[in-house]
């Protein structure tokens, strides 16, 4: 530890918290120690009591490394505490100087409660739409900025690298560059402008927000992002920054699925082919089509797809499940699916190897075709079949080269009807017999070697 040199890992998301976002900095963290970098990381504040929160998952944070959290408030949340404090002293004035509650008949209590949803409704719109700016991490990113000088002075840091998102991230190690001049790297796991799960934000908002993007990173010394496709889309946007554009795509640890692999079932014991998908549905990531086609099944073929049983492993946004409740009705096949919330993830990895068939909905949207989800280097190392709905792009291209499973188009009915019958019409594979000379480029130690290895590059390139 004491020939390491010192890198500031920036990650708003970090065990433990369970989110996808989470597992590239949480990996890099692990194996960047053993090749000559040893990291320190500031991350948000976390509470027991949020949903994200799964106590097994701070296994995942090597015992040498430090971590620093600060709290994350958010601007709209802290108002609408204070409005609420000041009307229950309010209400308390009120009853001590009548000697009594006062008193509201059902129908005018109701009317004022509407009426205070749809203000609150709007209130949190404004301040989504025109104050969280890049996001909601704005608070956050002033405190980690403070706690980051804290940080660097006293550990002597070499490097700064921040990940995305949260986007206010980048503002903190722009800040930082501002302030030390130390080599600053960004890393786009997702992007900012142009993100398919950003394509509600107005335009002039989006103006605001693309001049914003380009003052930052051009202060950056490199920029790294998970795909080819999404590396030249931030190359030609950041023309003028003369920064290095590198691509690191997320991976796999193997290792990690080896005691689930051990234990999963197998699957002659089963009555059902299970088809899983594990993850949140929300925005541009829905998945209806698959739904449409067994429904369009049930009713032409009823007994092709009875045994199947589709297992919907985390939270889905509820518009996106009142439309899963119209289609299942529609086609009545209700008993095909089941919803079973958020789980832990020790939970959702067995349910993983368990399956027949792993479900991938990869998001819409104009750039969608850079977009190669964390989940599906998940669903490799699971070792089971994926069923993708993808349009063409990088994750259609690793699923094909690697021999993992299928691709059909995100919103076609009639492709994922055709191929899922040709799916069903074979036997479930026991095993599955993937390209792995192919995949081992995308082994989490090899990504997570070259990640150092720009590390060495960049400070050595700053100190000429």
């Amino acid at each position: 530890m004491k020939n390491r040199r010192k890198v500031l890992v920036i990650a708003g998301e970090f065990p433990p918290l369970k989110t996808i976002g989470r597992i590239r900095s949480a990996k890099f963290v692990q194996h960047m120690r053993q090749f000559g970098w040893q990291p320190y990381v500031l991350t948000q504040d976390y509470s027991t009591s949020d949903p994200n929160y799964f106590c097994e998952l701070e296994d995942e944070i090597p015992d040498d490394v430090k971590v620093f959290r600060v709290k994350n408030d958010v601007y709209d949340e802290l108002l609408i505490q204070k409005v609420k404090r000041l009307v229950h002293r309010n209400h308390i004035k009120a009853s001590e100087s009548t000697g009594h509650t006062p008193h509201e008949n059902t129908r005018q209590r109701r009317h004022n409660d509407a009426l205070k949803d749809i203000l609150l409704d709007h209130f949190k719109s404004f301040f989504k739409n025109w104050v969280h700016i890049p996001d909601d991490y704005i608070i956050w990113s002033r405190r980690a900025f403070t706690e980051a000088l804290k940080i660097i002075d006293e550990y002597n840091i070499d490097l700064v690298y921040t990940s995305l998102p949260p986007i206010s991230a980048c503002i903190t190690g722009y800040k930082l560059k501002l302030a030390t001049n130390l080599p600053w790297i960004v890393d786009y796991r997702d992007l900012w402008t142009g993100d398919v799960l950003r394509e509600w934000i107005n335009p002039l908002r989006n103006s605001y927000e693309v001049y914003l993007e380009k003052k930052l990173i051009k202060k950056a010394d490199v920029v790294i992002s998970v795909s080819e496709q999404k590396t030249q889309y931030l190359r030609e946007l950041h023309s003028s920054s003369r920064c290095q554009w590198v691509t690191l795509t997320n991976g796999y640890d193997s290792d990690v699925f080896e005691p689930f692999l051990k234990e999963r079932k197998p699957t002659q014991e089963l009555d059902e082919i299970s088809f899983v998908y594990t993850g949140r549905l929300f925005k541009n990531r829905r998945g209806y089509s698959f739904a449409e086609a067994l429904g369009q099944i049930y009713r032409q073929q009823p007994e092709c797809v009875k045994k199947i049983r589709v297992h919907i492993y985390g939270g889905i946004s509820p518009e996106i499940q009142e439309r899963y409740n119209q289609i299942l009705n529609r086609y009545e096949i209700h008993h095909l699916y089941q919803f079973h919330g958020d789980v832990s993830y020790h939970d959702a990895m067995r349910a993983q190897v368990n399956a027949d068939y792993l479900l991938l909905i990869v998001d819409t949207g104009t750039t969608s075709d850079g977009v190669i989800p964390g989940k599906l280097f998940e669903y490799i190392a699971s070792k089971r079949p994926i069923f993708a709905l993808c349009d063409s792009g990088a994750t259609k291209d690793i699923i094909e080269k690697s021999n993992a499973g299928v691709v059909v188009p995100v919103e076609s009915v009639e492709l994922c009807k055709k191929v899922l019958l040709e799916v069903l019409q074979q036997d479930t594979p026991t095993t599955l017999p993937v390209n792995q000379p192919y995949l081992s480029q995308f082994e989490r130690l090899t990504i997570s070697k070259k990640l150092a290895s720009l590390f060495d590059q960049t400070v050595k390139n700053k100190a000429r």
